[in-house]
């Protein structure tokens, strides 16, 4: 009896585990790739519900939906690249009227030429209560090449449930 606990115990935590690892995107658009040669993919996303603590509760605005997206950022280009993380956007696509979410957390990264890196970013987007959304990531200025904007296509994408 002692085993079975053990090994309910070990499964509950394979589980759990696996259940907060990345994984691809269901759909995607595809990657971003620029003129200049900056290529901008979705590698990863994890789509997770924040629930109130009274689990018998009336209120529905305490659920809050969190994304956290991998990209893949490809510096092709023959000058250093900077990606301003506080600039990319995530917008959701069922809610036109919601204003698009910045990352949580916000710096700039230099890639060399010829560097790939993976960034990962985490979004609280706005209004949502649920993963069963489509999102874009919307690029605007995020992205300079010898201190000229790089203009990116928007990333289209949904989760996968």
């Amino acid at each position: 009896m002692k085993n079975q606990g053990i090994g309910m115990f070990g499964a509950a935590a394979v589980l759990v585990a696996s259940g907060c690892a990345y994984s691809a995107p269901y759909r995607t658009s595809g990657p971003s790739l620029s003129d200049q040669g900056v290529e901008v993919g979705l590698t990863g996303i994890r789509c997770y519900v924040n629930r109130g603590a009274d689990p018998l509760t009336d209120a529905t605005d305490e659920d809050q939906a969190g994304l956290d997206v991998k990209l893949a950022i490809n510096n092709n280009s023959d000058k250093v690249a900077e990606v301003s993380e506080g600039q990319i956007r995530l917008a959701e696509a069922d809610l036109p009227m919601a204003q698009a979410a910045p990352p949580r957390r916000s710096k700039v990264i230099a890639l060399l030429p010829g560097e790939t890196m993976q960034v990962p970013l985490k979004f609280t987007p706005n209004g949502v209560a649920d993963c069963h959304h489509r999102f874009a990531l919307e690029f605007g200025d995020s992205v300079e090449v010898d201190g000229a904007p790089v203009p990116l296509n928007p990333i289209d994408f949904q989760v996968k449930l």
